[in-house]
Order: C-alpha cells, then sequence, then structure tokens
C-alpha cells in the first residue's frame, strides 16, 4: 500500500512538471492575402518547443520548415493557374515533450481574370440550326462578332460573371459559312474567347 502511494505521488509530481506546448503566429494569421501572380510574406513563429511546417500546395515553398522555439518563416506562393480563388492553409504543429500544440496560417489568392467555354468550335449542316455554348468567367463580358465572318443571331449581348448560355442562330444556308463571335471581358479587354460554328454546304455531310 505504502509502495502505491508512493508510485502515485511520483506520477503526480512528473506531470506537474510536464510544460505545456504553446504555439501561435504574428502577426494575425487571417491577414495573408496574395494575387494571382503569387506573393511571399514573413511570419514569426512563436514557440516554446520544436515545429514542423507543412503545406499540400505545391506552389508553396517554405523556408524553414521547421525549427525550434521562435523562429521567422519565409512563404513564398507561386502564380494562380486556377480559374477560382484559393485558399491556401500551411499546418504548424509543435511539439514539448509528449504533447502537441496544431495551428495554421491561412493564405488567400486571387486568380487571373477569365473566360472559358469546354468547347469553342462547333458544326451544323445547311438547314441551320441554334447552337449553344456554355460559358463560364470570372467578370462581365460583352459579344461581338468576329470581322470578316458571316453574319448570325446571337443572345445574350452581355453576361457573366459566373456560367451564361449562349446561344448563335444559325441561318439555313446551302452554300455553308463560317460564323464567330468574340466574347470579351469587360474589364480586362485582353482576356477573350472566340466562338466559332462551321456550316457545312449541301453535300457535306
Amino acid at each position: 500500500m505504502k509502495r502505491f502511494m508512493l508510485l502515485a505521488v511520483l506520477c503526480l509530481a512528473a506531470l506537474s512538471c510536464t510544460q505545456e506546448a504553446e504555439l501561435t503566429i504574428a502577426p494575425d494569421v487571417s491577414s495573408f492575402q496574395v494575387g494571382a501572380d503569387g506573393g511571399q510574406f514573413d511570419a514569426i513563429i512563436l514557440t516554446n518547443g520544436l515545429w514542423t511546417a507543412t503545406c499540400e500546395d505545391e506552389s508553396v515553398t517554405l523556408s524553414p520548415d521547421s525549427g525550434d522555439y521562435t523562429l521567422p518563416i519565409h512563404v513564398h506562393v507561386g502564380p494562380n493557374e486556377e480559374h477560382y480563388t484559393k485558399v491556401i492553409r500551411i499546418a504548424l504543429t509543435a511539439k514539448v515533450d509528449k504533447l502537441t500544440r496544431t495551428n495554421r496560417i491561412v493564405v488567400t489568392q486571387q486568380c487571373h481574370p477569365f473566360i472559358i467555354c469546354d468547347e469553342t468550335e462547333k458544326t451544323v449542316g445547311p438547314e441551320g440550326d441554334i447552337v449553344r455554348f456554355e460559358v463560364n468567367s470570372n467578370d462581365s463580358w460583352h459579344a461581338v462578332r468576329v470581322d470578316g465572318t458571316d453574319a448570325c443571331l446571337f443572345e445574350p449581348e452581355e453576361g457573366g460573371p459566373n456560367r451564361t448560355d449562349f446561344a448563335m442562330l444559325i441561318p439555313e444556308n446551302p452554300d455553308g459559312g463560317i460564323y464567330a463571335v468574340r466574347l470579351v471581358l469587360d474589364h480586362s479587354p485582353a482576356t477573350e474567347i472566340v466562338l466559332t460554328v462551321e456550316q457545312l454546304p449541301e453535300g457535306c455531310l
């Protein structure tokens, strides 16, 4: 009985001497933002033990990615090649004895202006048809007929952002023709796509 009591006292003493793991980041972890072309920033890892940093995003470089006690960490974020705003999470883990503490750095990265369509070229017969395209963008856009191509009706004349159904009304024409419309972003005129419909003449089907 005395041996058991002595062992219990020793265990409690050991636990009371165990240091709690601490892990904070400066400045505020929610404040980091980078542009579509990428960027870099520094943060301070504040801890009382060993720490590691990991990130699943391959465009992110951490230097260093581990250390002990309080150290600065340099974060480099590469260009955003996706068609959406990325939320990048950098996981931090600190260890003191057998205790661990976790935290994270959150980075918001904007994307480049874009307007896309899964299929930009389609074909119809000489009888004509309504040809539909599914357009997606992150900005408003307007439609303009491509010079040198045959005229056709199309709608809508404006659209975006997000998904828009775009239709071209190809008239009946036994000789066939080429119809093309440019969709141009309003706030980034250099960003556009061209939707083309080839109308085959009679006898080519």
